[in-house]
Parts: C-alpha cells; sequence; structure tokens
C-alpha cells in the first residue's frame, strides 16, 4: 500500500516538474521567470509602451560603445540625452532605433537638468508622445528601454515627485586630521580615485594655503570653499611645497566619479551615474537601469513618455526628470541655438 501510494505521488509530482521546467522555474513554488517583473509574459502585457518606447530611443556611441541613451524629440532628428555622461567623450555618434549607426551633433548643454540637446538626421526614430502626470504616483507602473535600447524594463513609480538637493564638486584629497589652526596651510595626505586635483600636479605632503582668495589654516576652511563650487567648475588653488609656492587651477570632480567607489554601500549597489544630485523635479523609480541607459525615456501603459530618465542613484533607485520640465527645456535650448545662429 505504501509502494502504491509513491508511485502515485511520483506520478503527481513527474508533470509538475516538467511544467515548472517549461515555464523556467527553478523551484515548485517560485514564480516562473517569464511571469516575473521583467520576465517575457509581463513585458508583452505592457504592449504599445514597449513599441513606442524602443521607437523613440537612441542609443549614444563614443568610439563605438554605447555611453547614453537618448530621447527622439520631433522629426527634424532633435533629441535630448543626458548631458554629464557626454563630457570628455570622442567620436559621437548614435545608433537608430533599427541598429544604424548615424552621425549626431551637440547643440546645447542646460547645467540644472543635465540636459544636452543634439541632432541627428531628420526623420530618425520615432518622436515621443508627451503624457500628463495628473494620474502618476507611487505605485503606476512605468517602463524604459534598458542601456542598449533592446529591451523594456519594467518597474513602478517609487516615490513621491520632489527635488533632490545639489552636491558640490571635489578635489579628490583626503586631507591631515591634524591640522592647527594656528598655522597656515593644511596636508594633503591622500588622493581618492580619479582625483583632479593629483591630475593636476599635486602631490602628498603638499601644504594647500590658498583656494581662491581665501587663506586656509584648517580642513573646514577648505571644505567651505569648495562647497561654493559645482562639479566640472574651475577652483584657484595654492600650495606649499617646501618653500615654494605654487598656483593650480583644478577642474572639480564629481563626488560619485572620486568617492564612491570607497564606499560600501554605493560598491555593493553597482554602478551609478556621475551625476545624481542637484535636481528641482524628479520622478522616482525603482527599474533597474545602468548609468548608460540615462537619456531614455520613460513610459506609462499607454505608451506615453511621462519623462526622461536623468540619473542612477543606487541599486533601487533610478531619478526621471518629468515631462513638462524636459519640454521646457528643449524649448530653452531650441531658442538659445536660434539665437546664436
Amino acid at each position: 500500500m505504501k509502494q502504491l501510494v509513491q508511485i502515485k505521488v511520483v506520478a503527481l509530482i513527474l508533470p509538475l516538474l516538467a511544467a515548472s521546467e517549461a515555464l523556467g522555474q527553478d523551484f515548485l513554488d517560485e514564480l516562473p521567470k517569464s511571469r516575473r517583473l521583467n520576465g517575457e509574459s509581463t513585458i508583452l502585457a505592457f504592449g504599445a509602451a514597449g513599441a513606442s518606447a524602443k521607437d523613440s530611443t537612441l542609443t549614444v556611441l563614443s568610439n563605438g560603445k554605447a555611453i547614453a541613451l537618448a530621447t527622439v524629440l520631433d522629426p527634424e532628428g532633435h533629441a535630448v540625452t543626458k548631458a554629464s555622461e557626454l563630457e570628455g567623450m570622442e567620436e559621437l555618434s548614435a545608433l537608430s532605433p533599427n541598429g544604424d549607426e548615424i552621425n549626431m551633433s551637440l547643440i546645447s548643454s542646460d547645467q540644472k537638468t543635465d540636459l544636452t540637446l543634439m541632432k541627428v538626421e531628420p526623420g530618425t526614430g520615432t518622436p515621443v508622445r508627451w503624457g500628463d502626470l495628473e494620474n502618476v504616483h507611487q505605485g503606476t507602473w512605468v517602463g524604459s528601454m534598458n542601456h542598449e535600447a533592446e529591451k523594456l524594463m519594467i518597474g513602478v513609480v517609487s516615490a513621491k515627485r520632489r527635488s533632490i538637493g545639489g552636491r558640490s564638486g571635489v578635489l579628490g584629497v583626503l586631507l591631515d586630521p591634524n591640522d592647527d589652526p594656528k598655522e597656515l596651510g593644511v596636508a594633503i595626505m591622500q588622493f581618492g580615485p580619479n582625483s583632479p586635483a593629483q591630475k593636476e600636479g599635486m602631490r602628498q605632503g603638499d601644504l594647500v594655503i590658498r583656494v581662491e582668495d581665501k587663506e586656509i589654516k584648517s580642513r573646514k576652511d577648505i571644505s567651505e570653499e569648495i562647497k561654493k563650487f559645482a562639479p566640472t567648475e574651475e577652483v584657484r588653488l595654492k600650495i606649499l611645497r617646501g618653500e615654494e609656492g605654487i598656483p593650480f587651477k583644478v577642474t572639480l570632480n564629481y563626488m560619485s566619479n572620486v568617492f564612491d567607489m570607497l564606499d560600501r554601500n554605493q560598491r555593493m549597489s553597482g554602478l551609478t551615474s556621475k551625476r545624481k544630485a542637484g535636481f528641482s523635479d524628479v520622478l522616482q523609480h525603482e527599474i533597474p537601469l545602468s548609468p548608460t541607459a540615462m537619456g531614455g525615456p520613460l513610459m506609462n501603459l499607454k505608451g506615453l513618455a511621462i519623462g526622461v530618465n536623468i540619473a542612477r542613484s543606487d541599486r533601487v533607485t533610478t531619478f526621471a526628470l518629468p515631462s513638462l520640465l524636459v519640454k521646457e527645456t528643449v524649448e530653452k535650448l531650441k531658442a538659445q541655438n536660434q539665437g546664436n545662429n
């Protein structure tokens, strides 16, 4: 009798195991892979949103390598992308939605939003249709293309709209904690990765004696002066090396470029955007996009763009600029370009 029961149990389990394997399940109590958040079944449910996202997304290349996405704006070939990802990049080009490599040119950038207006061949891609934000709230389904614009990624809006305070630029130096406020200068003890100060020729042991017009006697003095400047802005310094006073001009870097890789939580989060703060208005969602997927449109279920992705902040946080802010910035950049021609 016991053996008969065992045979019946096995007979019941085998079809379940076969079905589980067919659905891509590793365990019987696990949701099939195709039905997970970014599984095939879920993406198919988005239908028009997925097609709209792909048709309206370009991939920006530097020397043939994908560095950002761009959102197609109009039939004339205007598109918008994330400005800070393009800094220092050479041989820029783009991939159209059908995968053809095309020429592109940069028109103008906006520091406040970190957006760059660019131009490609007229008729490339399908211009986004903008959606309003009246029904966008926490829990709203959204979708965006991945870093090479090949696959739709799914998620939800995960927080209320808000501003994200800015961060100042950094020199990328670690200073002597035993500074003496009675003595002139503070010693550089170490440099962070990608330190702009080190790239300009500063050395360990150099004494920072002046930042701009401020005489330096403590780490606090340096911190207060550097906080006045944003990443990519140039700061004048004077250091004392032995008995020689040497002037330097240093272009400040982003905090994330220099110190995030020393932060355990950031290392666990993976790569994040160079600039991920200093935005007046953002939509926050939890689609796990790469920093190189910034610049692409954020779509609702109707296939309408409600924003443009602008910063990968951490493992579970991506920021997008709301559609109204993007449209206002684009019109301003177009007007500036017309005024310069």
